[in-house]
Formats: structure tokens, sequence, C-alpha cells
């Protein structure tokens, strides 16, 4: 067996950086990573434009006069305004352009409208001229997204303001997911005994860390059913796989995809659960991650072992698993020589105490469901007393989008 920390070393070391991209709608970009610097096409905003209602006046005019003949208007949507003479004002509408030069807004609340005379007297004087200048938002060809960028909502608004219909981000990994295991009630195995929950839980993880999602399929544990079926996978960059892959008379899985060129990489890990978790490569550019077939354990080598995949694939850190320090409220005694997965349960929603879930048997899914978190303890870790800071991976915000 190898530890939890040189099993994620190794598959840093082997999983190359996707060099592959694509263009997509601005309106898909949520989540996606820019693939190579975006530069603006031209001036935010193109010209001088107002930040308020009101008129706008020759700016010099002030030291004159307080009285002004309003000659027109100038509004949103316009592209440009034609200026005026000294003596003059124009109303003015948040948005639209400055006629002119040498011109400052005077607020509507900051003046009176002699509508008869079209007339206006400025009542009010702010040391402001109320004006959002050209390029005062972003010039033209300066760098608006960098490579490695994760779109977020706000990115989007940015990219609609930029004129940008389409953006260039990286390809998400291809995956395949085949569940095996008699047990299993199908459609094509009506009298299984068990439903097959890791189902819904891979799917959703992959779909959720920002994987594609090609195909789930369901076998027994049959060699030559499991056979035919991967012949017919094509274009993928992972393979999950949940079940199958202990050394048991019906774990078929790895003795499978050994004809198929598997060279593994780790096949047992030193932690509980999920330690028969495997790791290797089919042929050059395919990657093979086999889950354990038991819920919990599926499910913590799924969060952490996947969340891995991703970010050395992307070559970023694009999934950040939520870490929180919180104290213990009961002490624990030192830990074996594996790398534990505990469930943990939050005291109270405002508190920063935790406690750990007496039965951590790995087929409790009620435990899994009710945690807030999860407690990983290193191999032959000192013994915890009550009130010893922890560090927890966070599973209720963990999920949270960036926006």
């Amino acid at each position: 067996m190898i530890s939890y920390n040189n099993a994620l070393k190794i598959m840093k070391e082997n999983i190359e950086i996707s060099k592959k991209s694509e263009k997509v709608n601005i309106y898909s970009s949520y989540k996606r990573i820019i693939s190579k610097k975006i530069l603006s096409k031209s001036n935010s905003p193109i010209n001088n434009i107002s930040a308020m209602d009101g008129i706008v006046i020759f700016k010099k005019e002030l030291k004159k006069t307080n009285v002004f003949k309003v000659v027109g208007e100038s509004k949103a949507g316009n592209k440009f305004c034609t200026d005026f003479d000294k003596g003059e004002a124009k109303f003015i509408y948040t948005g639209a352009p400055v006629p002119g030069k040498n011109k400052t807004i005077i607020p509507k609340e900051n003046y009176i409208f002699f509508e008869k005379k079209k007339l206006v007297k400025i009542t009010k004087i702010e040391n402001k001229t109320f004006k959002r200048f050209k390029g005062e938002d972003f010039k033209k060809n300066k760098v608006c997204f960098l490579k490695n960028e994760i779109v977020k909502i706000r990115s989007m608004s940015l990219a609609k303001t930029m004129g940008l219909k389409t953006i260039d981000v990286k390809k998400k990994p291809n995956v395949y997911v085949i569940i095996t295991g008699d047990e299993l009630i199908t459609k094509d195995n009506p009298k299984g005994i068990i439903e097959s929950s890791n189902e819904i839980l891979i799917n959703m993880l992959v779909e959720k860390f920002g994987g594609n999602l090609k195909g789930t399929f369901t076998v027994k544990d049959n060699e030559k059913d499991f056979l035919s079926l991967l012949k017919n996978l094509k274009n993928y960059d992972l393979l999950i796989t949940s079940g199958g892959i202990s050394k048991g008379k019906y774990d078929i899985v790895k003795k499978v995809l050994k004809k198929k060129k598997l060279r593994v990489l780790f096949d047992r890990v030193a932690v509980k659960p999920g330690k028969p978790t495997t790791f290797g490569k089919l042929g050059s550019n395919k990657y093979f991650l086999g889950l354990p077939g038991n819920p919990v354990s599926c499910f913590i080598s799924m969060l952490f072992y996947f969340s891995k995949f991703i970010n050395c694939f992307y070559g970023i850190n694009f999934i950040n698993l939520k870490q929180k320090k919180m104290k213990i409220n009961h002490m624990a005694k030192k830990n074996n020589a594996l790398t534990n997965f505990l469930r943990i349960s939050f005291l109270g929603k405002k508190t920063e105490k935790f406690l750990v879930y007496q039965n951590q048997d790995s087929s409790m899914q009620t435990v899994l469901k009710e945690s807030d978190g999860i407690w990983i303890r290193k191999p032959n870790e000192k013994k915890v007393n009550k009130g010893d800071l922890c560090n927890i991976t966070v599973l209720n915000n963990s999920f949270l989008e960036e926006i």
C-alpha cells in the first residue's frame, strides 16, 4: 500500500495538463477556464458620458452667470451630441454623451428650470464634473481576462460589455462512468437486490467539478460484457468505474482493463474508507479512476481523487474544497497507521465546535447524508484533546458557486 499523500503525488506527476480549447457562447461560459488572454477591442465608455441626470454647460461660464438658455438634450443611446454656444445649456441624462470639450454637469437637484422661458437657474455648484471619461473603465487593448482565469457571473457581464459573443476556454475532460455489480437493480437486471446509488453520486460530482459526462453504464460482474462495453467507448479522457476493483473472485475491472493496456499507478492506498481505490493510464492519453463499490467509500474517493484529477488536468486549482479550523468537542485517541476520513457534525449553526460520528462504517449513507464535513486524520496522528483545533473539509459549503 502507498500513503494518501503519495497517491496524490503520483496523480500530479502523471496527469498531463490539457492544451485543448474550444469557443463557447458567453452565456455558457460560467465556471469555464479562459484558455488565452482576452484584450478589449474598444474603449469603455466609448465617449465622455454623464454620470447624472441634469444639464451640461461650459465649465468656465459658471464664473460669469448662473442662468443658461436650454437649447436641446443629450440622451443615453446617442453616439454623439452636437455642441452648443456659451451661455447655453442642454439637458443631459445618465449615460448620455457629453457634447464638445470643457463641459461640466449640473445635477437636476442643483438648478431650477423655467419651462416657459426655457431657462435654467443654477442654485448650487459642486466641485465635481459628474462625468465618466472615455476609456475610464477600460481602454482599447487592455487585458481584461487572463489565461487560466475562471469565469464568474461578474466576468460574463464584463464580456458582454466588451461586445464578446464567444470566449476561448479550456475543454472539459470527457468522462465515462461504468458501475459494476450483479447485485445492482437495473433495467437489464430487475432481479438485483440494491439500487445503484453510486451512479447519481458520481455523475453529479463529475458535472459539478467541471467534467463532461459522456455516458454512464451499469454492467454485471461479467468479463465478456465489461470488455464489450469498453470497446464502444470512444474519445474520452477519464474512465471512472465503481465496484469490482478489490481482489475477490468477481472483481474483474482491473483484469479486463489490463487487456486494454491499463498501467496501474496505484491500487491500494493506506486510507479508510477507500483502500482499494485505483488510478492508472490507458495508453498514453487516457486515465482510469477505479472507485470502491461501497457508497461512502465511493463518495470519499470521488471527492478527493477526482477533484485532484480535475486540478491536474486543467493545470490550476479549479476545485478548492473549503477548509475550516474547528474545535473538537471530545477527546480522540491516537490515530492508527491509515489516513482516516471521518464524518463529523457541527454543534449548532453558529458554533465553531464539532463532534465525530461514532459509527464510521463505510456503508452508513444516513451518516454521510447528515455529515457537515470530513476530518482527515493523518497516519499515527497523536491523541487530540477536547477543544483542540482541527482542519475540517466543509461539505455544506464546499460547493457554493463563485459569483
